[in-house]
């Protein structure tokens, strides 16, 4: 590499100061409003992210992990879709609500509240319901059902229904769990379970497909969430489209789980991440370790975390129009072509996809603050990681991405560090770059 270039490089990265950002909680919601940048300014992030030729690297192929099985396609054991998933984080809560904490589990209408706001982010203050289909209970473990909406959405949004049950004791402190959620605004034609396909990148997916109706109009897109638990983080995969008509067909990449059953979210976001209608459904999901695998959001603003997450199920699902969605063309920098939409290339080569998974499964290094550009976040750590004093932890990783002993050895001895692919995200959660290989 050239002394020049690398010697001012060097001063670049000290004179920029690093801007840690807080570590805000992570969440799915759609990211904000993005700034359009000029196509120049990828030419000075890409000279930032230091995009060093090695030609003589490849990312292999040598292994590929045994795909996991999949999931029951049985009745679930366990009714509940939110919050809790299963027998034993229902007793949990059970316990803490007999120990006098969470108050509002002990109600349908309290739990129905809880869902709106944490789930579906819609504000507290704005959360209206009443019973649907009778006033209550008619006798033990019976379903109630209401219709909850919210006050600051406009009078054609359709409310969304809620069915609750207590699925474990019973009476004035027993919990109530969500069994059901559905909307008008939403109409599913066909959910279907795929096994699993390819190398373990991809172990099991859905088709959800359908089309919103045409009770309100303007709905931006549709979302489809896969998750196992009271949030939708760690997700176990998702899938957005925007709403060009009133069908959609949503490709979703599914992670494994331990019992091989998972919640669905079917949801049309506003501008927001509100959402303005909602379906949720039991799905099953391949059979294996929870959390072997899915993008490394550590540390990373809200904004940041969604669009990682967002590229990662999309590569992972190989839905190649979602990634088109997350790419300005004015602004993105793929493999030193400033300003360009490589999907086209992608497409034809599905391989550059798997580096792009690979990589967002580690974490991200440092935050690097360029004047006039903002704060990027880059995939993977191992960008600044010191080649002559590798850790364990390190080479596992090289070695997770596809590297061999003697690719590690040229890296290390070329003293040019890390050149493997690498992907950056700036602050407002803009996908500024991706790269395979240096050429």
């Amino acid at each position: 590499m050239d002394t020049r270039l690398r010697d001012l490089l060097h001063e670049i990265a000290t004179e920029m100061p690093l801007d840690v950002e807080g570590s805000a909680p992570r969440t799915l919601r759609r990211a904000r409003g993005r700034r359009v940048l000029t196509a120049g300014a990828g030419v000075a992030i890409l000279v930032a992210l230091v995009f060093v030729s090695a030609s003589a690297l490849r990312l292999g192929n040598e292994t590929s992990p045994t795909p996991v099985v999949p999931g029951p396609n049985q009745a679930r054991a366990f009714e509940g879709l939110w919050p809790e998933t299963d027998a034993d984080a229902l007793a949990a809560t059970q316990e803490a609500v007999d120990g006098g904490h969470m108050p509002l589990r002990t109600t349908p209408d309290g739990t129905a509240t809880l869902l709106a706001t944490n789930l579906l982010g819609w504000d507290p203050d704005e959360v209206t319901w009443r019973p649907t289909g009778g006033t209550g209970p008619a006798s033990a473990n019976a379903p109630v059902l209401l219709e909850i909406s919210d006050r600051s959405f406009v009078e054609s949004v359709p409310p969304i229904t809620v069915e609750l049950r207590q699925l474990g004791a019973t009476g004035p402190n027993g919990i109530w769990s969500v069994v059901g959620v559905s909307t008008p605004l939403i109409e599913l034609d066909d959910l279907v379970a795929l096994s699993p396909e390819g190398p373990a990148t991809m172990p099991g997916a859905l088709v959800v497909s359908g089309h919103v109706t045409d009770l309100f109009d303007g709905a931006p897109a549709v979302e489809a969430h896969v998750f196992d638990g009271p949030s939708l983080v760690p997700s176990l995969g998702s899938a957005r489209r925007e709403l060009r008509d009133a069908r959609f067909d949503l490709r979703v990449s599914v992670e494994a789980t331990p019992d091989g059953e998972a919640t669905l979210l079917v949801t049309v976001p506003d501008a927001t991440g509100a959402s303005l209608g909602a379906e949720l459904l039991p799905v099953d999901t391949p059979v294996g370790e929870a959390g072997s695998s899915g993008p490394n959001l550590t540390d990373l603003p809200p904004d940041v975390a969604a669009t990682a997450q967002r590229i990662y199920d999309a590569a992972k699902a190989r839905d190649f129009q979602a990634l088109a969605e997350l790419i300005d063309p004015n602004t993105f920098v793929f493999n030193f072509d400033d300003g360009s939409d490589p999907t086209d290339a992608w497409r034809a080569d599905r391989s550059a996809l798997d580096g792009m998974v690979e990589v967002l499964r580690l974490r991200a290094a440092a935050p690097l603050k360029i004047k006039g550009y903002g704060t990027l976040y880059i995939w993977p750590y191992l960008k600044d990681s010191d080649f002559d004093t590798l850790t364990d932890g390190e080479r596992s990783d090289l070695v997770s991405l596809g590297f061999s002993d003697r690719d590690i050895r040229l890296m290390i001895e070329g003293g040019y560090g890390y050149q493997g692919p690498r992907l950056a995200i700036d602050a407002t959660g803009l996908w500024r770059s991706y790269t395979t290989m240096g050429e």
